[in-house]
């Protein structure tokens, strides 16, 4: 495959070019907020959902006078154009750099292909570990995520795919994903203190075509004594949990529940693309 092109602060230039300075508050202050979107078929499902959300995610970093998701559509546009990936995800990036004082926004935007995850975490389920987290500014899609790199050789070493987190007893989200469990055929999801989550949105949307869905407080006593659990998130849309630490989930199998809806949101992905 040919160099892929990429942006950054106001010049398309090769991906493998990109260079951050010193001066990028992202790399040195830890100040940035990010958006992930799935390329598929050569088009972007919810792109405007995930503008609006990244619009939704700067704002968190004041900046005097934010980037317009105008041109951010521009440049995905181009990249799209150039690099004609069926397949792959786009990632955007706001960071700034000060001037005169105050920080201004960088806009970064890079595409990569998509790696697909392995068919038996689909088939047979995944599992999570816990880690009681009070994240930060939940609701934007900040560039932090120690939460998850803390717990990174504890997942490699337990064979797990994601970290839970909780406070106290109430349960928020993954640190890549939102989450479900299903009790009594009923569907429910975290309300508060999470990112709403595209790829949410839609499970949510698709699923109120056969079941009901409960956004509500989420206990961890709830959560282990649920029938089903999945996840959802722009890279894997919808996937089984059947593990929680040493906690086994339902009977250890992909639910009827979340088999169905993996089959649906496919067809309604399906859908929105053609």
């Amino acid at each position: 495959m040919s160099e892929l092109l990429a942006y950054r602060d106001g010049q398309y230039l090769n991906k493998s070019d990109i260079r951050i300075g010193l001066d990028d508050l992202g790399f040195e202050r830890g100040f940035g907020v990010f958006d992930y979107m799935r390329q598929h078929k050569g088009i972007i499902p919810f792109l405007k959902d995930h503008l609006e959300r990244l619009d939704h995610s700067q704002s968190v970093l004041k900046f005097a006078e934010p980037l317009p998701m105008s041109l951010v559509a521009e440049v995905i546009t181009r990249l799209l154009e150039a690099n004609k990936l069926d397949d792959g995800y786009v990632k955007v990036m706001i960071t700034g750099r000060m001037q005169n004082g105050i920080p201004v926004p960088v806009l970064t935007v890079y595409q990569d292909v998509m790696k697909a995850y392995p068919a038996s975490s689909y088939s047979d389920g995944i599992k999570l570990i816990i880690s009681e987290y009070d994240k930060p500014y939940p609701e934007y899609k900040t560039t932090f995520y120690l939460g998850s790199f803390r717990e990174l050789a504890r997942m490699q070493a337990e064979n797990a795919d994601d970290v839970l987190f909780y406070v106290g007893e109430l349960v928020r989200e993954c640190s890549r994903c939102n989450i479900f469990y299903v009790k009594g055929g009923l569907i429910y999801t975290p309300l508060e203190h999470i990112l709403l989550g595209v790829t949410r949105k839609h499970v949510i949307n698709c699923a109120l075509q056969n079941f009901m869905v409960i956004e509500a407080i989420v206990t961890m006593e709830r959560l282990f004594q649920a029938d089903e659990v999945f996840i959802s998130s722009t890279t894997r849309n919808i996937m089984p949990v059947t593990r929680i630490e040493d906690r086994i989930i339902g009977n250890g199998k992909p639910g009827y529940v979340t088999q169905e809806l993996m089959q649906s949101f496919n067809s309604y992905l399906e859908n929105y693309s053609a």
